[in-house]
């Protein structure tokens, strides 16, 4: 799975706990490292900050969309920034975000429980 977030200490609680329940967790701290990692190797699965560096996470997510090898990519939005406002979560979910979980709420195992989840449910898993 492929973490986009920029605060060093928030993606490393993150990745410690998702590698406790056995994923494969590569991190990146902005838009341009998503898709160099992708360049490596296509993630099962995306987990994306709102608020990044000269970028939000719905035009991010709408740039992953338009690849062709990352279009039916499953996406999770994993932020602080508040889900309602200026219809940040209306954008996401538009286009194709599976979840917005708010940071301060979801610990490593309630995300690792989601994505566990949401890889389940995709064709092919």
């Amino acid at each position: 799975m492929l973490l986009v977030d920029d605060d060093p200490a928030i993606t490393e609680m993150y990745r410690l706990g998702l590698e406790t329940f056995g994923f494969r967790v590569r991190a990146v701290g902005d838009g341009p490292g998503l898709f160099r990692a992708v360049e490596e190797e296509l993630p099962d699965i995306l987990v994306l900050d709102w608020q990044l560096p000269g970028i939000r996470g719905d035009e991010l997510l709408e740039q992953v969309r338009l690849d062709e090898r990352t279009r039916a990519l499953p996406v999770f939005i994993l932020s602080n920034f508040p889900a309602d406002m200026d219809g940040a979560v209306d954008r996401v979910f538009m286009a194709g975000a599976m979840a917005w979980l708010q940071k301060a709420k979801t610990t490593p195992a309630a995300l690792a429980e989601r994505l566990t989840e949401a890889l389940r449910a995709e064709p092919g898993s």
